[in-house]
């Protein structure tokens, strides 16, 4: 294309109008409340504990759940108080699982002595189920109808 077309291309497409775009229903989770004003604190849950040890999985490699209170529990860059319970030698004092030894493998795949980065932050995967209606519907699992 010659510089001529280049130009005339760039100039329509930079001056069309823009189309007006398609009114959607977007909720916010925030409700109706402007952004320059902050939120309510959500009321506090009680955290469901089940009934036999562990919550059951929805598929084979879903995440554990975290089966006891975690509001006071810190991960930080420096320490991991899960570990004190969870850790590869702790976890027999006090009879409590200990974390996968997948945990314990690093990204090129070689076993660690330690709690690999990539698992280190357990709240990204396991999480303590609370009493809560949800802010969403969930439809994981569901038959579609497609």
């Amino acid at each position: 294309m010659n510089k001529l077309s280049t130009l005339i291309l760039t100039g329509i497409v930079g001056f069309s109008p823009m189309l007006p775009a398609q009114a959607v229903d977007l909720r916010s989770l925030r409700g109706d409340r402007p952004l320059d004003i902050g939120s309510k604190r959500p009321a506090r849950a009680d955290v469901i504990l089940p009934d036999a040890g562990e919550f059951p999985k929805s598929y084979d490699t879903h995440p554990p759940m975290i089966p006891h209170k975690v509001d006071k529990t810190r991960i930080s860059l420096k320490q991991n108080q899960c570990l004190r319970c969870h850790g590869e030698l702790e976890h027999k004092e006090i009879d409590a699982p200990m974390v996968s030894k997948t945990h314990f493998i690093n990204r090129a795949g070689k076993r660690l002595g330690h709690v690999s980065t990539r698992y280190y932050f357990c709240t990204q995967c396991h999480a303590p189920q609370i009493d809560k209606t949800p802010l969403v519907t969930n439809v994981f699992g569901q038959q579609s109808s497609h």
